[in-house]
């Protein structure tokens, strides 16, 4: 069964703080508004240093619906209630068919690029899992 946005929200990832999100083919991330800067700085390193990648991950989202869901808790409690193991600063784990990657709290410009390397890491995954139909896949 592919998970929905109801799904989500009565996961244990789901967190009433989060009121804003960025959608962006797979791609999702949820955050409180007081966040904002920090989702859009995630966004567009992701867009910039990363382009290729992301568009090879909306291919695999049009074929197979697969979603990176990037949850960043409004603090370190919030992130502690929806993951039971990881890091104290982030967690992925599996919802279905997605991918949740949990970042405990706002964090620290020099965190970006550790944030950046495990949404790549597993977008990079995605890749792997569709190359026994390559023809499947248009660039």
């Amino acid at each position: 069964m592919k998970p929905t946005y109801s799904t989500l929200m009565q996961s244990k990832f789901f967190n009433p703080a989060f009121n804003s999100a960025i959608f962006d083919g797979p791609i999702r991330i949820y955050f409180s508004q007081a966040h904002e800067s920090q989702a859009l700085k995630i966004y567009f390193c992701l867009q910039q240093k990363y382009l290729d990648l992301v568009n090879v991950a909306k291919e695999i989202h049009k074929k197979d619906g697969r979603n990176l869901l990037v949850m960043l808790y409004p603090d370190q409690e919030a992130f502690s209630m929806s993951f039971d193991e990881g890091s104290e600063f982030l967690a992925f784990e599996k919802l279905a068919e997605d991918s949740v990657l949990g970042i405990g709290g706002p964090f620290e410009d020099e965190k970006l690029p550790l944030v950046l390397e495990e949404i790549v890491k597993d977008l990079r995954s995605w890749d792997l899992a569709v190359l026994a139909h390559p023809a499947e896949l248009t660039l």
